[in-house]
This record gives C-alpha cells, structure tokens and sequence, in this order.
C-alpha cells in the first residue's frame, strides 16, 4: 500500500513539474472505448443530457450525492451583462487594468469590460439543459435589487432562480447545487441579505435538501423520490443560522489556480487532485471544487492589444479546455476520481459531460 501511494504520489510530481506531460497519455481513447462497451451503461451518444440523471438512475441511485463528480459552470449567470459597473467596494486590478486600457485606446469602456466579463453564453436554463447540475452565482445589490454581476452588473437573481426552478419542475430526476456567493454592495444591510435569503427559499420550497442532513446521508434516488433536489449554499452564515433549508458557503470547498498559463493551471489542478484522492476519508457536509478556469491577469488585459494574444475570457477559455481531455484522461486511467464539483467556463465548447459519465462508469 505504501509503496503504491510512493508510486503515484512520484507520477503526480513528474507532472506537477512538467505539465507538458499530460498531453502524452496515451489513454484517452482507452477510456471511451471502455465506456463504450461497457454493457450496463448506456452510450455516452445515446443519454440526454437534460435528463442524464435519470437516464443513469440505474447507475447512481445507491449512490450519495459526494460519490459523484457534477459538471458546472464559473460565474454561471454571466452570460449577459448591463453597461452598470458591479457595486464591488474591495475593487479589483483586472477592473482597474480594463479601465486603463479603454482610456489609452480611446474606447467606451464597455467594450473592453465586457469581452472579459462574460463567462458563459447560454442561460442558466440551456446550461442545465446541456447537462450542468452546479451553478455559481455572484450576487450583488444595486440598491433597489439583487442582481448577478462579474464587472458589470446582469440580470436580477430572481431571474436566474426562477429559470432553474423551470428546469427542476419540467426535469423530476435532476438534481443541482447552486452556490450563491460573492456577496457585494456599496452599502449591504442586513435588510438586504434577508431579502436575498427569502426570496431564494420562496423560489424553491419544498425542494431545498436541509443541511439537517449531509452529502452522504441519503441516496440519490432517495432525493429524488422524496424531491429533495436543490441544494442552495449563501454566504453570509448570520443571514442563515436559524434557516436549515440553505446551506453555509463553507460546504463549498473552493480553489482555482488564478493563472492564465494553461501548464500553471494544469500543474495547480494536479496538486488539487493529489490532495483529494489522498484524503482518508471525505468530509460529508461539505463538497470540494475543481475549477478548470483561465483567469485573466493584468498582463492579460494589456497584452490583449497584442496580436494572437486572447482578446476575450472566450478565447482564454477555448485555451484552458483544451486541456481538460488529456487531464481527465489522465486521472480516470489511475483511477482516481477528479472531484466532485468540475466548474468550467463557456461549457458548451468543452467536452465536459463525456468525462463526467466516464467518471461514473469507472
């Protein structure tokens, strides 16, 4: 056993310090074939991915929702944006460098912000649709309402809610979690935060699965026969302490490389993946992230004037997913598992969902 874990704690080293390794694993390829012919699990060609929970029941509904790895989307609801500015009082150097660059180009400022404030393209709605089962919502308050914001401000939070609360009444056998985090204000009350705890727990009774429970107490199916299926984290511990329904933000184990180097990012996630599958045993009122994101510098931003230099989170993300097939490649051939919440920008130009099934049928 110990010189098993000797064996690939070294691997894992050889390609922290040379990520360009990973792009020589020849198993990708394996894996899908595997999958393919593996009988008792439907055809990765053939499961719907708005309904890919229920088509797997079969596979997942004696599972707990921490066995399982969930595809999602970073900054979930920045798939539109106004020209407003997010009321963000702690600032931010990207911010900063983006206004820089507007006023030494001469240019509305919208049109340098906005290239790299927007995360995804399609709704929350088409995301869950394509198979994503965790949303990342940033919320700010404008002063009259909650709003999602990444820079600019977006559509108002009971938009987004709304829309996925449509997809779990049309899709009986899903299951999501969404993280409503970030909490900002140029002035935040508390008056403010209640709004935004009730107006989430309106939107989604009876279907909030209580953090009186954990991950690993009921099984899938159980959730789903018991339309438990929506757990809801918010960030501000005070606003839900006597409110069971919502979950703290620390159950959401958070990290992210913040690199827009591809090999950085590669060698960050390893270490994530090393440290996960070393864990004696996970913890089971909380789930740990995988963010397989491209964050923008302020070099990024100035470099941006360059030629062939990415001019959008669009073109840092088309970068960073590239990686992701000869990654996940990789650790599902160990065996390992690569988390249980995999977040990804821009999704649908991304292979995200074949790896998820291929995590499940190994």
């Amino acid at each position: 056993m110990i010189a098993d874990l000797s064996i690939l704690t070294l691997s894992l080293l050889l390609l922290i310090n040379y990520p360009q390794y990973t792009y020589l694993y020849p198993v990708q390829e394996n894996i899908l074939i595997d999958l393919r012919q593996n009988q008792s699990f439907p055809s990765p060609i053939s499961i719907n991915t708005s309904i890919w929970m229920q088509q797997l029941l079969p596979n997942i509904s004696h599972l707990h929702l921490f066995n399982l790895t969930l595809p999602g989307t970073h900054d979930s609801a920045s798939f539109t944006l106004t020209s407003a500015l997010s009321p963000d009082p702690t600032g931010n150097p990207v911010l900063d460098a983006l206004v820089k660059l507007a006023e030494k180009l001469g240019i509305p400022l919208q049109e340098v912000i906005t290239p790299w404030a927007l995360a995804q393209s399609r709704n929350l709605y088409e995301q869950a649709e394509d198979g994503m089962r965790y949303f990342d919502i940033r919320a700010a308050y404008n002063g009259t309402e909650w709003c999602s914001y990444h820079f600019e401000l977006g559509l108002p939070i009971n938009t987004h809610l709304n829309a996925l609360n449509s997809f779990l009444l049309l899709h009986p056998n899903e299951i999501i979690v969404i993280e409503v985090s970030h909490l900002a204000s140029a002035n935040l009350t508390q008056k403010n935060l209640n709004e935004l705890r009730d107006m989430i727990i309106n939107i989604f009774n009876p279907m909030l699965y209580s953090r009186i429970n954990n991950f690993n107490t009921t099984t899938i199916g159980d959730m789903i026969s018991t339309n438990q299926r929506v757990i809801v984290t918010l960030s501000d511990d005070a606003t839900i302490e006597n409110y069971t329904q919502l979950w703290y933000g620390s159950s959401m184990i958070n990290s992210y490389a913040n690199t827009d180097s591809l090999d950085q990012m590669i060698s960050y996630n390893w270490q994530q993946v090393l440290q996960f599958n070393s864990l004696p045993s996970l913890p089971t009122d909380a789930l740990y992230k995988l963010s397989w994101t491209l964050t923008p510098q302020v070099s990024t931003i100035f470099d941006s004037i360059l030629p062939d230099k990415p001019k959008s989170l669009r073109n840092l993300a088309d970068i960073g997913n590239s990686g992701l097939n000869s990654f996940a490649s990789a650790v599902l051939q160990k065996k390992w598992r690569l988390c249980q919440l995999l977040l990804i920008d821009f999704q649908e130009r991304s292979e995200i969902m074949q790896w998820i099934f291929a995590s499940i049928n190994q």
